[in-house]
């Protein structure tokens, strides 16, 4: 009899570490929830593993897929916890991380400053050696130079060195010798080159690029090599899949090596997940809002692709590698709510985490948080949170709203947490217009899928006020991040600049550069034990009007030939008019760079479709309770429905509450809801 496999999919958020397992021959779904262990997250893995295998009742080795969405490397960039970094270049070219596009990061605020460099400025290296424009060696590098720098930098106890030369994405002749030297005279410091990290074109974004990535490595590496050994002696042989910001995975070998691919780690994995939730009902355009304890990260989807960007930052810092495009703002369950200088009421960015988390935690939380204030006006069952797992103190919560935001603003607590609501969805209506009509997308057309925690309960709001016409609510909301985890398929991305003028470029010079692209990345696949004949590859053109600044990344179909250059023009054309109202086809393009997706497919599960309902919605309700909606005036008695009872067919309209372990639903006055077959939850805002 052949033994059962599983899926495993962990995400670890800020608050919690989210896992979902699921049975390969049934389609069947087990989820848990943990706190997170923000000292060492993988604890709070080890943990969480533990108590569902326990859960479901099977053995650690029939976990056969395991992959993991972390926010480790972001953290350390953000708490500025990286790697005690070096950085040796051009000579000349020593303050780019400082001088950087010399643009102020707020244009009329004289309060902002720039954000610190990674990279200390006695710890910035020049060398003698200059490659042209054109990858001509104009002058030879000084290796008796490099190897006193080395010698230094050990010294000095550095853990990591990046090496960005000018122009080396055209020769990387002296990065390659560089990165030789270093091995030999200081073997055990961790190393990131430009031209294998970024072989692109804009000096300081590449440099920037190449830094955070040797500024992370050091931290990866020691994370995934700890969780590795924590697997293998639970017993889980399934090698570890990490999740990339481009919204594929990788091997955590990969990981350690190209670290800076996993900044936006679990918020990819989100999308990945809304977007699979979202094709099997028919839905392509999506809008996704992802707010956890500690932040909400939004994104669109359109025509069943997330939107993708190069242009990415991550605490200040230009991230100029291929990444989901999600704006992400301070607007979790746990930002904590304030008043300002000038007497206005804020929430966010500061959270409370998971330690000590929400006043309503009980476990030593002191300051207002969003989540508290949803506990006040109703929506959370402080009985249920977390399928009762955790019980909450709602007097804790008012408490801490009315000292530090009701008796200041002379408020009531009951306006005092509608206010804290409103703001944080005012923040996150912004956060959504960002991705949306700020980059040529009419909001109407698309369906918003809310996840996270505390996604499902502020996303009727959020569409009401955004005229988005529907809701879909996945049926694990709370752990969608874990389960796109187990959807996404391995991925690697390659870019090489080829500047030219299109009606210049030459199509075997444009065949020959993808080719070496295209082999680096089924190597790589293989390597990974995909076959062949699984990869795909996808190619790419990255072009502008001659003098522009900055590009659009368009498809490169059919063969290369002047006729699939010329269908590459028209494209960026017709998206150039959508993303900025206006084109010029009369003008002369030009070609910036060519880029290169490869994909090893991961096999889909298929979610099981549940018989239709049997009994009516009433019997799916569990209580009647005071919840606030100001559309009503106040608190009205609303019926609360339990989320495992609910079949598909079944169908009501708000004021209500939908609750499960890992989230709650609120659903507004007059919105209609039903459920699909697959057990996702549609609301009809009636826009």
């Amino acid at each position: 009899m052949a033994t059962t496999r599983y899926r495993l999919g962990v995400d670890v958020g800020g608050t919690f570490t989210d896992l979902v397992i699921i049975n390969e021959q049934t389609g069947k779904i087990d989820i848990t929830k943990v706190l997170s262990t923000p000292r060492n997250p993988a604890t709070g893995v080890e943990k969480g593993i533990r108590k569902i295998v326990e859960k479901i009742g099977i053995q650690t080795n029939s976990i056969s897929y395991f992959a993991h969405g972390t926010t480790v490397a972001t953290n350390a960039v953000l708490e500025h916890k990286g790697a005690k970094t070096a950085l040796i270049t051009t000579k000349g070219f020593r303050d780019v991380l400082e001088i950087g596009r010399q643009r102020r990061p707020s244009l009329y605020r004289f309060d902002v400053d720039r954000a610190k460099p990674l990279v200390p400025r006695n710890l910035r290296k020049e060398v003698t050696e200059r490659i042209l424009f054109d990858g001509i060696i104009h002058e030879p590098l000084d290796e008796g130079e490099v190897r006193k720098i080395v010698k230094e930098l050990k010294e000095e106890g550095v853990e990591s060195i990046a090496v960005s030369l000018l122009f080396s994405y055209c020769n990387p002749t002296h990065e390659r010798k560089i990165k030789e030297i270093i091995t030999e005279v200081f073997p055990e410091v961790y190393i990131s080159l430009s031209s294998e990290i970024l072989p692109e074109y804009r000096e300081y974004e590449r440099t920037s690029t190449t830094v955070l990535n040797a500024y992370v490595m050091p931290v990866m590496d020691r994370y995934l090599g700890d969780l590795t050994d924590r697997m293998r002696r639970l017993g889980v042989s399934a090698d570890l899949l990490v999740m990339q910001s481009t919204g594929g995975t990788m091997t955590s070998e990969v990981a350690r090596k190209m670290s800076v691919h996993t900044l936006l780690s679990g918020p990819a994995a989100g999308v990945i997940g809304a977007t699979y939730i979202a094709d099997l009902v028919g839905y392509k355009n999506l809008i996704t809002v992802d707010m956890g304890g500690t932040s909400c990260d939004v994104s669109l989807v359109d025509k069943g692709e997330p939107k993708r960007t190069t242009d990415g930052k991550i605490g200040g810092y230009p991230l100029k590698i291929p990444i989901i495009d999600i704006n992400t703002i301070g607007a979790g369950g746990g930002s904590i709510a304030w008043i300002d200088p000038g007497g206005a009421l804020r929430v966010g960015p500061e959270s409370a985490g998971a330690d000590p988390g929400p006043a309503c935690y009980g476990l030593g939380g002191e300051k207002p948080t969003v989540t508290d204030a949803n506990a006040v006006l109703g929506y959370i069952n402080p009985r249920y949170f977390l399928g009762g797992e955790m019980s909450l103190d709602v007097k804790a919560s008012e408490k801490v709203i009315s000292k530090h935001i009701a008796e200041k603003l002379g408020l009531d607590i009951t306006e005092a947490a509608n206010g804290i609501v409103e703001v944080a969805n005012a923040n996150m209506v912004r956060a959504i217009r960002v991705v949306s009509v700020e980059r040529g997308y009419d909001p109407r057309d698309f369906v918003m899928v809310p996840f996270g925690g505390a996604g499902p309960l502020h996303a009727s709001k959020l569409a009401e006020e955004l005229n988005i016409p529907r809701i879909l609510v996945p049926s694990a909301p709370g752990v969608l991040s874990a389960m796109g985890l187990l959807t996404a398929d391995v991925r690697h991305d390659y870019v090489q600049t080829y500047h030219v003028k299109t009606c210049d470029a030459e199509p075997e010079s444009i065949a020959e550069l993808f080719a070496s692209l295209e082999e680096r990345g089924i190597e790589t696949l293989v390597e990974e034990g995909f076959p062949v004949e699984k990869s795909i590859v996808m190619r790419y053109l990255d072009m502008r009007y001659l003098g522009q600044s900055y590009e659009i990344t368009v498809p490169m179909t059919g063969g290369f030939t002047h006729d699939s250059l010329k269908e590459a023009e028209q494209t960026f054309h017709r998206e150039h008019e959508r993303i900025y109202g206006h084109s010029a086809p009369d003008e002369p393009t030009e070609l910036v760079n060519l880029r290169v997706v490869v994909l090893g497919r991961n096999e889909k599960f298929k979610l099981p479709e549940l018989p239709a309902a049997q009994d009516p919605v009433e019997k799916a309700m569990k209580e009647v309770r005071r919840a606030f909606f100001s559309e009503e005036g106040g608190y009205v008695e609303c019926p609360v429905y339990d989320r495992g009872r609910l079949q598909p067919g079944h169908e009501f309209y708000g004021p209500a509450v939908v609750e499960q372990m890992e989230s709650t639903l609120v659903i507004n006055p007059d919105q209609r809801v039903w459920v699909d077959h697959y057990g996702n939850i549609h609301i009809e805002v009636g826009v």
